[in-house]
């Protein structure tokens, strides 16, 4: 028994053409997966980039609203300060 095909010459050229699409396609494939992995790279740094902007900025807001809060209180104070020095005046 021989180990030898035999194939006929246009089915082997039909084979060869079938082959060489598979291998552009894969090629291909291979191009849009290194775009996709840069495009995710570049967005994760985006992310990471606003991220930090958010916590930065929800800092300063925390920070800020924690003035606000000081001044109003002292505002009450002064108000109640104020409340109290005029009831006894009137009071006099």
């Amino acid at each position: 028994m021989s180990d030898r095909i035999s194939v006929d010459r246009q089915e082997f050229q039909a084979f060869l053409a079938e082959n060489t699409e598979l291998v552009k396609r894969y090629q291909e494939l291979l191009g849009k997966l290194d775009s996709l992995r840069k495009l995710n790279k570049d967005l994760d740094e985006k992310l990471h980039s606003a991220e930090q902007k958010l916590n930065i900025i929800e800092q300063k807001i925390g920070v800020d609203a924690q003035q606000a809060d000081e001044i109003l209180r002292k505002a009450r104070a002064t108000m109640a300060r104020l409340m109290e020095e005029a009831e006894r005046r009137v009071s006099e």
